[in-house]
């Protein structure tokens, strides 16, 4: 009788599902798309019941096509960080499942108080914005609700509830809320206080790859019963666990529409140094792995590059492949003086300056990738002030497909590597899956996976492949 775990990436466009063997071979992947609720400018929901039905679907469809007779031994889930619901004492919903991105809270973040606002960002390593589920719930309570009585559940959390599991607060995804103190790992008093709640907002703290109970006993899934749930924890910190970037001096540069870079080290900062870390852009959070607290920045390269890729006619193949093959070709630094801007995160435009009439799009793309090339270094450079060393970074996402781009991305770290990791989410969580069968394996202070867990159970990480001869890109493989 075979075993598997299954890992879930419960994503804000898609949620995915994996079937992985105790080896770490994957042998299944489901998905469908995550459905939201528009409800114009940018107002976004699903409600929470919706969550768990797409869920519970997946796992049927997933299990019904592995061999007969195969036994699930554990599920482990991975996700957005910030949504997720708030729950009675008897477990009923009682607010929608609210978009991250989705604007709701941004007046409450314009309006704290400025003893609070200042000491925010110091102690729960984000910055004051609408992102951080604090402000949502400030949202939700100006609108009526009473939140005494009610617990904060994140996506995965409250999945695991309806399986039958018991309500845990994974520190990663806990780490994304504002309401955790990072420098305690206990709930932030302010916060709560300015909330009109106590402690009793968060059920028990654990970390991640902790036991979390099992797929309750009645489940319509017979091969399901009995599994050991867990949260994997923020879903950029388990896809750098699972491509071999999780320990500290190693980094995951997730490579997509946003370029995200999720660091590792093994201290967190004084609060000064996390409130300066904040405000640039850069948030402080506890990782997935053991002995590592994670540092995620993030720009808008990839949104550039395919704005610049649309202007170019570049998109799709020919053109493309003959743009990255012409721009390999090219000195390195020669842009023929075209600059183009619009990186940071708070950008909202993207600019294509140019400089000489001798400028061809091979020097446009070579200015695109050097722009983001250079946002990189300057986050990579906020973390060293910081001691904050990256000595390994790890590419990842749609991107790392043209030779051009990790052609830009070698110079970022003494050693640069491409993931071989075609789902790093969904495989992780399985990982961490597993890792919570075995929990009582592991005893300890710090119950995490050390970053070990994950590597040894990687393929060779290819270096990065020489400029010529070039591998033409496939229609199939658009980043």
């Amino acid at each position: 009788m075979s075993v598997v775990d299954l890992g879930f990436d419960l994503g804000t466009t898609v949620t995915k599902v994996c079937a992985v063997t105790p080896d770490g071979r994957p042998v299944l992947e489901r998905s469908v798309d995550t459905a939201w609720r528009d409800h114009g400018q940018g107002r976004l929901d699903r409600s929470p019941a919706s969550v768990v039905t797409a869920v519970e679907a997946l796992l049927a469809d997933a299990v019904s096509a592995l061999e007969p007779g195969t036994t699930v031994r554990s599920v482990g889930f991975t996700s957005m960080a910030e949504a997720g619901v708030l729950v009675d004492a008897a477990g009923r919903a009682q607010s929608p499942v609210i978009a991250w991105h989705d604007p709701r809270g941004s007046q409450q973040a314009e309006g704290l108080p400025d003893a609070l606002r200042h000491d925010f960002p110091a102690h729960t390593g984000l910055p004051v914005s609408h992102v951080a589920t604090f402000f949502k719930l400030l949202w939700l309570r100006d609108e009526g609700l009473e939140l005494r009585g009610l617990q904060w559940l994140s996506v995965p959390e409250w999945v695991i509830v309806g399986l039958g599991g018991r309500r845990v607060a994974e520190l990663s995804l806990l780490g994304r809320t504002g309401l955790l103190d990072v420098h305690t790992g206990g709930p932030w008093a302010p916060a709560l206080e300015h909330l009109g709640v106590d402690a009793d907002l968060l059920p028990t703290i654990v970390s991640a790859g902790a036991p979390a109970g099992h797929v309750r006993d009645d489940h319509p899934v017979a091969a399901l019963r009995g599994a050991v749930l867990t949260v994997a924890g923020h879903d950029h910190a388990v896809a750098a666990a699972a491509v071999g970037c999780g320990a500290p001096g190693s980094a995951l540069d997730s490579f997509g529409t946003a370029e995200a870079y999720l660091a590792a080290a093994s201290h967190v900062p004084e609060p000064a140094v996390v409130r300066r870390l904040a405000l640039e852009g850069i948030s402080v959070y506890p990782h997935v792995v053991r002995g590592s607290t994670g540092f995620i920045g993030g720009t808008r390269t990839g949104l550039v590059l395919k704005r610049v890729q649309r202007v170019l006619g570049a998109e799709h193949d020919p053109a493309r492949t003959a743009l990255d093959t012409a721009t390999l070709a090219l000195p390195p630094g020669d842009t023929a003086g075209v600059r183009v801007t619009g990186f940071h995160m708070e950008d909202h435009e993207v600019g294509i300056h140019l400089g000489t009439e001798a400028h061809t799009p091979a020097h446009v793309w070579r200015a695109a990738l050097d722009g983001g090339t250079a946002r990189g270094h300057e986050l990579l450079a906020t973390l060293r002030s910081a001691g904050v060393g990256v000595d390994h970074l790890v590419v990842a996402g749609g991107w790392t497909r043209m030779r051009s781009v990790l052609r830009a991305r070698e110079v970022l770290a003494p050693v640069v590597e491409v993931a071989d990791v075609d789902q790093p989410g969904t495989w992780g969580a399985a990982r961490f899956g597993a890792w919570a069968a075995r929990s009582t394996e592991h005893p300890g202070p710090d119950r995490r996976p050390p970053a070990e867990w994950f590597s040894r159970h990687l393929a060779t990480v290819p270096s990065l492949p020489p400029a010529a001869p070039q591998t033409p890109i496939t229609e199939e493989s658009t980043p």
